[in-house]
């Protein structure tokens, strides 16, 4: 839905040193409130634009995590390079910058240095693990930190006895972590406009996955006792040969005060035809869900119990018996929130979805016609919209040069000597 009216990051001007998702989410979120966000590429391109490539340097993976953003291509590794960069802080009011600790020093785009350059930049840091710790100069992806924050106990499934857990997908960390960054920097923004005075933010993929896994790991009393209880229950368990599901529903009856809603009234059902979610948290809603489906609540609250295990095979057995567009029609009417497990080829053209606008069309000119997510929010006063399509590579590189005040001569010189790398001076 495009509309007229000013961004609240109208003219505010970005610089992302990202690759891949979390911190290229975050300036694709930016974008869309208006924010001029320029995207420094290597000479290779951002590794998202080698994934399934459409043409040279273009892919879809790509097109979806970067619309609006313009693109310039920097040989980091270049002398050179240091002009570019010492320009590109003294022209930003944000920079975000994704790289290993190591890295941000040796291609000079650490904090130190850019706050040197610049006081009033706001200059956020994202690493794997966190900038401290024996593990601080370790790169890593969402799969590492689903394993470590424990986020990946609780939402992983194994697929059967024997067999390892599987990372869930999207990358759920590295889209939280873009809406983490986001926040970060509007805040940090707000600082500034008060006293004038830049900052850095320190954002991480594992401080995400704690912040989405602990309100569930902290449940469970901390008590040494209660811990080693546990810890020998499950070892019991993977002795037996256990498989990772059976363990993990283990886990969650122990630890879970709700785990028995999570097996009955908190979930997705297989219908005759296919799959339904529905989601009560209340008695009353229960009640609701009995009453829609002729099934008698379970005479105990122990999921553990035979007699619980039996209402919930009722309960399957009888969603199993019906299509799914019978049943959200009954759960409709009885008030119990319901909705269809969509594939995602389903979920882009759900009437719900496309009511809200939720999605939006774009027209890359090497791409073609796509769909992507649009905004996940709207302003009654400001615009929140994906505004273009992703950049062509190196497509403006000496747009941005001559913008952030480089002489002329001096930008044909970094293109001679291929510290920049302009699309216009590439074969086609």
């Amino acid at each position: 839905m495009s509309t007229t009216q000013p961004g609240v990051l109208d003219g505010v001007r970005i610089v992302e040193f990202a690759q891949n998702a979390a911190i290229p989410h975050c300036g694709r979120l930016l974008a869309g409130l208006g924010a001029d966000v320029i995207k420094v590429e290597p000479p290779a391109g951002d590794a998202m634009r080698m994934i399934a490539p459409v043409t040279d340097r273009e892919s879809m993976a790509f097109a979806m995590i970067n619309p609006g953003k313009r693109s310039i291509v920097v040989d980091l590794t270049k002398p050179n390079s240091h002009a570019v960069i010492d320009a590109l802080f003294a022209w930003a009011e944000v920079a975000l910058v994704a790289f290993k600790p190591p890295d941000l020093v040796r291609y000079g785009i650490d904090w130190d240095h850019a706050r040197a350059i610049n006081p009033s930049l706001i200059h956020l840091t994202h690493t794997s693990l966190g900038p401290d710790g024996p593990d601080a100069d370790q790169g890593g992806y969402d799969v590492l930190v689903q394993g470590r924050s424990g986020l990946g106990w609780m939402m992983n499934r194994s697929g059967g006895i024997g067999k390892a857990p599987q990372p869930t997908r999207p990358a759920v960390n590295d889209f939280g972590t873009g809406f983490v960054a986001s926040f970060a920097v509007m805040a940090a923004l707000r600082h500034r406009d008060q006293t004038g005075e830049g900052q850095r933010i320190d954002t991480s993929l594992l401080g995400t996955a704690m912040s989405l896994a602990t309100p569930t790991s902290v449940s469970f009393e901390r008590q040494a006792d209660s811990i080693g209880e546990l810890d020998e229950e499950l070892a019991a368990l993977r002795l037996a040969g256990s498989s990772f599901d059976d363990q993990r529903t283990h886990y969650e009856q122990r630890v879970i005060p709700a785990a028995g809603a999570f097996r009955l009234y908190f979930r997705h059902y297989q219908t005759s035809d296919g799959l339904i979610s529905v989601a009560g948290m209340s008695p009353g809603l229960f009640a609701k869900l009995h009453k829609a489906t002729g099934i008698d609540p379970p005479p105990t609250k122990d999921a553990n119990a035979p007699e619980f295990q039996a209402t919930v095979q009722a309960m399957e057995d009888r969603f199993a018996s019906r299509t799914s567009a019978e049943w959200l029609a009954d759960l409709k009417l009885a008030g119990y929130p319901s909705g269809p497990y969509n594939m995602p080829h389903e979920a882009v053209v759900d009437p719900q979805v496309i009511a809200n606008d939720y999605v939006v069309e774009l027209n890359h000119p090497d791409i073609g016609r796509y769909v992507t997510s649009a905004m996940p929010f709207q302003m009654e006063k400001s615009r929140a919209e994906v505004r273009d399509t992703s950049p062509k590579f190196g497509a403006h590189t000496r747009q941005v040069m001559e913008e952030v005040g480089l002489p002329a001569d001096t930008i044909a010189m970094l293109i001679d000597d291929e510290t920049l790398i302009d699309e216009s001076t590439r074969e086609s």
